[in-house]
């Protein structure tokens, strides 16, 4: 008698899940001996694990609007016949520079002395890259495009997350992902081309705003390629690492990028920070990156990158509101664009078909490949005792 589809389907997953457990069972012991009593593992995909996981990332995406409202609202009150001027690049290296310590001194006492193998070093820097242009062009773009245009654009994240992870046969691609990155980038496309049409329609906008929005929503429209990146480096690096590792691994790498881009495109002025900033920066620091980030990645090892990345969702309509009732600003017709980033999203985020499964045979392939080694010097040792005579 022959299973029912979604029997089988179901069986399916249970299987890759334990498949998961076990190689995380494998990974972590490799001197256990025959006496030692398996011990309880918590499947990633079980239930308790999976809500534990939504449930961070829905207060992180939360606390990253609320960051970019207060981030928003403080640059009013720079002081500019101060001489204080807000500088992006030098704030973001704050940010940075300030947060990556704090994370390394957090994988010390969690994880000890890990490093990246050799192996590893190009990710690590290519992720770090990744997030040093991601916040730099989210702080760029706020504050040349707004809130709302800011968080209606990072269900785009998702999007370019899947795409990505297409490009470098992660996942499989199907007509329902395609047709949901369509519509995402339409949308996303819409809401860039609103910042330069609200002159024209006359939104007591200048053409020098107008031409600011345009290229502030550009900015954030790269900042969400940078994203997806970086969850694709991530993906496969909490995979080897501890989460805190990597998250601090990442802010090293990007704090660096931001010193060097410091020194090359700020002069001494941008250096006169002001006062109403500060308060906003140490959120940003502790919130945001510490907080924020580490959770973020700590869930990517047990859910699919794609389904991580979903969550940027809740931000338009958290930034939105916030805008609205807090900034005071005016959402537009064009924002209406971030219709079709959601609807995209769904198609995307909706497809039970995720990358857990190649991830999941990729990690068995160097586990075998590891224990070969092993297994093979152990026989030597064993059949040709002698050659181990000093």
């Amino acid at each position: 008698m022959q299973k029912h589809g979604p029997i089988k389907a179901k069986a399916q997953g249970l299987a890759i899940r334990q498949a998961v457990a076990d190689v995380d069972l494998l990974e972590s012991g490799t001197n256990t001996s025959a006496e030692t009593p398996r011990r309880e593992v918590v499947v990633p995909g079980g239930s308790f694990a999976v809500w534990k996981c939504q449930l961070a990332l829905a207060v992180t995406q939360a606390s990253f609007v609320v960051g970019s409202v207060i981030l928003k609202s403080s640059l009013k009150y720079v002081d500019e016949d101060a001489g204080e001027v807000f500088s992006p690049i030098v704030y973001a290296l704050l940010r940075e520079a300030s947060a990556a310590p704090i994370l390394l001194l957090l994988s010390w006492f969690m994880a000890g002395g890990t490093y990246p193998k050799q192996g590893d070093l190009w990710r690590v820097l290519l992720m770090g890259g990744a997030m040093f242009t991601s916040q730099l062009l989210y702080i760029l773009g706020i504050e040349l495009s707004g809130v709302t245009v800011a968080t209606c654009m990072q269900p785009a994240i998702p999007v370019f997350t899947v795409l990505l992870s297409i490009g470098f046969h992660m996942e499989q691609g199907n007509p329902r992902k395609l047709a949901g990155i369509g519509l995402a980038v339409a949308g996303a496309i819409c809401m860039v081309a609103g910042g330069a049409a609200s002159a024209a329609h006359g939104h007591h906008v200048t053409d020098q705003e107008a031409s600011n929005m345009l290229l502030g929503d550009v900015c954030l429209l790269a900042n969400t390629f940078a994203m997806g990146i970086y969850y694709i480096l991530s993906k496969q690096m909490v995979a080897r690492y501890p989460a805190i590792c990597v998250a601090a691994w990442a802010y090293v790498v990007a704090a660096t990028c931001m010193a060097i881009a410091a020194a090359l495109f700020t002069d001494a002025a941008d250096w006169h920070f002001p006062r109403s900033m500060v308060l906003p920066l140490i959120y940003w620091i502790l919130i945001c990156s510490v907080a924020g980030y580490y959770l973020v990645t700590w869930a990517m090892r047990h859910l699919p990158a794609s389904q991580v990345a979903a969550f940027q969702c809740l931000q338009p309509f958290i930034g939105t509101l916030l805008a609205f009732w807090v900034l005071k600003e005016e959402p537009t017709a064009w924002d209406l664009g971030a219709i079709g980033i959601v609807a995209g999203l769904l198609l995307v985020s909706t497809d039970k078909r995720d990358i857990d499964t190649q991830s999941v045979l990729a990690r068995i392939k160097r586990m075998l490949s590891s224990r070969h080694q092993y297994l093979s010097k152990s026989i030597q040792i064993t059949l040709w005792p002698g050659d181990q005579r000093h």
